[in-house]
């Protein structure tokens, strides 16, 4: 049964959040997220949680991640 609650894990909430901001058009296509360094600041969560986040968006086709350059929007 859905739940009107907002997600429990952190990185559940990172995603959700990242996912609204590609949704509203923040990034366009091809262009480079905020380092997850700058991500892990921005929501005060650990580095591996945006990493974490991220994976998941990226399974969906939303951004790709390409090591040791950053995060794109497709």
């Amino acid at each position: 049964m859905p739940s009107d609650r907002t997600p429990e894990l952190p990185s559940q909430r990172v995603e959700a959040a990242l996912r609204a901001r590609i949704n509203e058009g923040e990034w366009q296509s091809q262009e480079r997220l905020p380092p997850v360094a700058e991500l892990a600041t921005e929501y005060g969560v650990a580095r591996s949680t945006v990493v974490a986040a991220l994976r998941r968006i990226a399974a969906d086709g939303l951004v790709v991640i390409v090591s040791n350059w950053g995060t794109f929007r497709t």
